[in-house]
This record gives structure tokens, C-alpha cells and sequence, in this order.
């Protein structure tokens, strides 16, 4: 799979290659001066472009964030799960050098060039995004934008420009689109558009963050939103979302339609931010992925147990949701606990583990699930699969 970008000042055609769902990539790059007109002197035909092969190997992830002629920077997740920032020369690719030094807690998330030698790092602190300025050059810390709880959703920033945007939102905040000027000592930041939903009132809600065992003993942080003050008593209907793979984070969003349900029917709508995602960076993702798939469905198992043991709800009370991953994962947990759930919403799920990869683009997903044509990859699978799961309903569950 292929992806292209252009350096801003012009003079560098990025090419970024990859070969499944991994955090890896190779990157190629063509001088554009090679072309005496700008590409219109390229002549075309079945020639090649004149690339020049930085990465050319899968083991790592790398995007570039800006350029000072052949002096790049990048993120990166070479030797550091959580990420970093490095700078080299594109004439001394051994040479490199750390910029941004990987965080012990923090997944660093995107880097972005603003304001000549500024940079907007955008960070994820326990499912929660946190907003710095950085200097592009050294690394060193300048600012921190002063935003709420919840996600940072896209951020626009030019490296000759001194005003950015980045846009917000939390599970009771609809999106707002803040605009910041960096040209000051204290930073400017003002609402430029915010989106305002009619009869919304966000004091009616609270949103708590938990942390939930799961059965190894791992902490799974857990949103729960629901009404101000209710009681626990178990009487509430309670809707749980997890997805669970490919590195992808759950992030606090607001959704007209899931607020719908704790304000008009008294629902408690919950997100497990299990293993297998990007929370906590890749070796989080890991530890969800391949041989160990079985910890997403014990971890989604022990939200559901959370809610139940607490009084958010009961058993019959209580319906999962997952799409496509997620579907799986919903899949694979009414198998293992039908006892634990009244109702279960599996969207185009992966239910067949043993085929996905001969159908549409399921090739690229064999690098978090493994593929049954390898006999030990097969025993993983055949374990959980959905599909060959499924128990007449007189059988024993465990």
C-alpha cells in the first residue's frame, strides 16, 4: 500500500509504503530539483521517477513533520513503543538524532510544524490528549495549551504561519475548533466555531474514568458516562463499546445519538479502552494482538463484570457493541460468557478466523491475528474464532 506527500518548501516527493495493519513503513524520497521545470519537465512515458530509498525495511514507523533542505525530522517508533522525534540528514542516514525523547507513560501521538521553529506535539496521557509547544529544533518544551478532557481530533498548522487550529471534543462537548496565535508570550488560544446541539445541557451528566482488573491482573481504564447522581442499584440498561486492535485508540468523542440514551432512557453508556489498541502505545497494542488476543476478550469480560459488581446495572440488562475488530470481540465474548449479557450488537464483525484472509483486504490483517495456514498460528485461532465458538444452547459454558 502506498501513500504519497510533498515537503512543504516544494522539493521533496515523499513516498511511504506498507505491507499490512502494522506501525511499520518504508520511506522513499524523489528531488524534485532533478526535474528543470518543476515535474512539467518530467517527460513521463514508461520511465520511473528517480527515487532514492531512505527506509527500506519494515521495522519500524516513520512520518516526517518537516524539513530544513536535506535535514529532516520525524516520528518515529524505532526503539521507542511510545514514540519519539528525531532529526537526520538525508546525506547521513546512520547520523541520526533524538529530538523528543520517548515518554515513560505518554504515547506521542503527532508533531506538526508551525511558526517557523515551533512545533504542535499532541500527546495521549491516559486516553486523554495533552497539547504542547515544542521547538522544532531542540525539542524543548515552550508551552502547554490549556485544554480540557477528552480529544484532540485534527490539528492545522504551517511552518510560515503563527496562527494554528485544533479541534476538540469530549464525550458531553461537541466538537469546537479552537484557533491559537503563537506569535506571543502567553499563548492566545480563543473559540473560533464550536458546534452547539439544541437542548443539550452538559451539567446534567457526569463522566467518570475507571480502572477495572482484568483476569491477569492489568488495570483497563474504562469511560462511564450517565446521568448526574444516579443510584447504583443495578437498574440501569448499560451499553458497553470496545474495539480493541490494530493500534487504533478509543478517544473521548460526543455522539448525538449515544447521549440520547442516558438522557431519555436512563442508560449508562461505557468505553473499554482495552488491549490490542494504541492507548498506551505499541506495546499495549502487543499485548492484544496475535498470540495474545485472548487478553481483549478478558478485558472487555472484566468491564462487563465492573458494571454488573458495581450496580451500574445487570447482566440483562446489559448489551455490547463492537464493529468490524470490535465485532469479533463481541463475537468471541457472548461465546465464552452468554451468561454475562442480554444483548449483543456485532457490526460487520471478523467472525470467520480461519478465512478472513482470503477475502477483500483480510491479507493485511494477518498482523494482529496470524493465519490459520500456519499450524501454530491455526491453534491460536481456532480457540476464540466466532464462527467455530458457537454452543448448542444445552452445552456446558465455562
Amino acid at each position: 500500500m502506498f501513500g504519497t506527500d510533498v515537503t512543504d518548501d516544494g522539493k521533496y516527493l515523499l513516498l511511504y509504503i506498507d505491507e499490512s495493519c502494522d506501525p511499520v513503513n518504508k520511506v522513499y524520497y524523489c528531488d524534485m530539483s532533478a526535474f528543470s521545470d518543476g515535474l512539467e519537465g518530467f517527460k513521463g512515458g514508461n520511465s520511473l521517477l528517480p527515487f532514492i530509498k531512505l527506509i527500506d525495511n519494515f521495522d519500524a514507523k516513520y512520518q516526517v513533520i518537516a524539513n530544513d533542505g536535506t535535514l529532516f525530522t520525524f516520528l518515529t517508533n524505532k526503539d521507542a513503543p511510545k514514540y519519539k522525534i528525531v532529526r537526520g540528514d538525508l546525506k547521513e542516514p546512520s547520523g541520526w538524532i533524538d529530538v523528543v525523547l520517548e515518554s515513560e507513560k505518554d504515547v506521542l501521538e503527532s508533531a506538526h510544524a508551525a511558526h517557523g521553529d515551533k512545533m504542535i506535539v499532541s500527546y495521549l496521557s491516559d486516553v486523554k490528549h495533552v497539547l504542547q509547544v515544542r521547538d522544532l529544533k531542540t525539542g524543548s518544551l515552550l508551552h502547554r495549551l490549556p485544554i480540557d478532557i477528552g480529544s484532540v481530533t485534527g490539528i492545522s498548522a504551517r511552518r510560515d504561519d503563527s496562527t494554528v487550529f485544533f479541534e476538540f471534543t469530549s464525550f458531553l462537548t461537541p466538537s469546537i475548533i479552537y484557533k491559537c496565535n503563537l506569535d506571543t508570550e502567553v499563548l492566545d488560544v480563543k473559540i473560533f466555531r464550536e458546534i452547539s446541539v439544541p437542548g443539550f445541557n452538559r451539567t446534567e451528566f457526569q463522566v467518570n474514568q475507571v480502572k477495572v482488573t482484568s483476569k491477569d491482573g492489568t488495570k483497563i481504564p474504562m469511560f462511564i458516562v450517565a446521568k448526574k447522581n444516579i443510584e447504583l442499584d443495578g437498574s440501569h440498561p448499560c451499553l458497553l463499546y470496545g474495539y480493541g486492535g490494530f493500534n487504533i485508540s478509543i478517544t473521548p468523542s460526543f455522539s448525538v445519538s449515544r447521549m440520547v440514551l442516558p438522557r431519555h432512557l436512563g442508560t449508562v453508556f461505557c468505553v473499554a479502552n482495552i488491549r490490542g489498541g494504541g492507548e498506551y502505545g505499541e506495546e499495549w497494542h502487543k499485548a492484544g494482538s496475535l498470540a495474545r488476543k485472548q487478553n481483549c476478550f478478558d478485558d472487555f469480560i472484566a468491564a462487563s463484570e465492573y458494571l454488573v459488581s458495581t450496580g451500574y446495572t445487570q447482566p440483562k440488562k446489559l448489551c455490547i457493541e463492537g464493529g468490524s475488530n470490535g465485532g469479533l470481540l463481541v463475537g468471541a465474548c457472548i461465546n465464552q460468557r452468554p451468561d454475562l449479557f442480554g444483548c449483543a450488537l456485532a457490526h460487520v464483525g471478523v467472525m470467520d478466523m480461519l478465512r478472513f484472509h482470503k477475502f477483500t483486504i483480510g491479507h493485511a490483517w494477518t498482523s494482529d491475528y496470524g493465519c490459520s495456514d500456519k499450524k501454530e498460528e491455526f491453534d491460536w485461532l481456532i480457540k476464540y474464532s466466532p464462527l467455530h465458538n458457537v454452543r448448542r444452547p444445552w452445552e456446558q459454558h465455562p
